[in-house]
């Protein structure tokens, strides 16, 4: 299938797109969500230094100038060869490279790399966090702010760094690679290291000492404005398969939880999560090529190239294998992950809860889910957000983004957002 991909380097989003896209209904790009009158994503930031660009010199690497987020062991040896790879100076076009799964990083680890870690935790962990966020806390949602903050700050990364993410386990880089991401990192400075470690030793010695690390006070909102698009939120799922189920969106669902389940979200197509790399996503293994990914995700009835692509799964990790191999590797501009995924979340909103929530967010009515759902046990329903907040609509319904928002500076306003406001 002959198809046109938007191989941009760099995808740089206002931040009036950004806000717009709070609580859309699920056309993508297309116009859908409206913006509210009070928009003020328009982050002032203070920087303790000034932002600094560099021209890289002839014969230094531009780590930032690689076809796809996707880089081989043998490109990433030749920037630690020339000497790019966690150098002192933060303001460098320079390279920083996190091992993802921590706890294998003293089995050895590519020369320079820290571990993805906070002061009080590291590697997976710290990928995701219980947040509010529609009727009640989820569990495995995207990390706040201040935790990416500690993240990045901690590995040296400066306004031209571009981060490695060099974990083992696929799974992990994916859901890591999706964060940054979200909080505003552009393509061309977040790279996926194909086959981890193991796949680097074939191209160079591994190493077992931890480097020093410069001094960052850089924070995520120093950087770009963060993808708000990327990541939908309970409320805008739901606006989602509504606008699917009455003919008004042409996205398309992939649910990474594999065939043979017994209730789906309505129109969501199982995907199995071993279609992306060469091997179990557990294990270090290679990505499929950009060919092998655009035949499968296309080869799909349901999934038309050109349709907005939104991705979950079971936990908010497997999802995000189908996110990176459509954003990372294929450079599919319009893909996003439901993270607050079907067992932590979705499942849970029906009948059986105590308090019943109530019909603007139940997922088991209205034609939202195939099959029979009557979880309750990871969800429980605040009786205060259940009486306010029957919109879904308005920001208020998408306290994540709403409280991101926030900590990026910028004044939410109050108002409406998406279909209907």
């Amino acid at each position: 299938m002959e198809r046109t991909l938007d191989r941009r380097k760099f995808l740089a989003l206002s931040s009036a797109a950004g806000v717009a896209a709070i609580a859309g209904c699920g056309g993508g790009g297309d116009g859908d969500a409206t913006t509210d009158p009070q928009d003020t994503t328009t982050t002032s930031t203070t920087t303790t230094e000034p932002q600094q660009t560099t021209e890289p010199s002839l014969d230094r690497p531009d780590p930032t100038d690689t076809e796809s987020a996707l880089i081989q062991p043998a490109t990433l040896k030749e920037w630690v060869d020339a000497g790019i790879v966690n150098t002192d100076d933060v303001y460098e076009d320079r390279a920083v490279v996190l091992r993802v799964d921590a706890s294998n990083y003293d089995g050895g680890h590519v020369p320079g790399a820290v571990k993805w870690s906070t002061e009080d935790s590291e590697g997976p962990a710290t990928l995701t966090e219980t947040r509010v966020d529609g009727l009640g806390e989820a569990q495995k949602l995207v990390p706040s702010g201040s935790v990416i903050d500690e993240v990045i700050q901690s590995a040296g990364v400066g306004p031209n760094t571009v981060v490695v993410l060099s974990g083992d386990i696929p799974m992990y880089n994916a859901r890591a690679y999706w964060t940054l991401r979200y909080w505003g990192f552009p393509r061309e400075r977040v790279k996926v290291l194909d086959g981890g470690p193991t796949a680097y030793e074939e191209a160079d010695k591994l190493v077992y000492e931890t480097p020093e690390v410069p001094e960052s006070n850089y924070p995520v909102e120093d950087f770009e404005t963060p993808n708000y698009e990327l990541r939908k939120g309970l409320n805008e799922m739901i606006q989602l398969v509504d606008a699917r189920n009455a003919g008004e969106s042409d996205a398309s669902i992939l649910d990474l939880r594999g065939p043979d389940q017994d209730a789906k979200i309505a129109g969501s197509v199982l995907d199995p999560p071993a279609s992306y790399t060469d091997g179990m996503f557990t294990e270090s293994v290679p990505w499929k090529s950009a060919g092998e990914i655009e035949d499968h995700v296309f080869g799909y009835d349901d999934v038309e190239d050109g349709d907005q692509i939104v991705t979950l799964c079971h936990s908010g990790f497997k999802g995000t294998l189908a996110f990176f191999a459509l954003d990372g590797i294929l450079g599919y501009d319009d893909v996003a992950l439901y993270d607050g995924s079907w067992k932590f979340q979705w499942k849970q909103y029906n009948g059986e809860q105590d308090p019943v929530p109530n019909d603007t967010w139940r997922t088991d009515i209205e034609g939202r889910t195939e099959g029979e759902i009557t979880a309750t046990e990871q969800v429980s329903i605040d009786p205060e957000l259940n009486e306010e907040l029957t919109e879904l609509a308005q920001l208020d319904a998408n306290q994540v983004k709403k409280n991101d928002i926030e900590y990026m500076g910028a004044d939410t306003g109050g108002g409406g957002f998406g279909c209907g406001s």
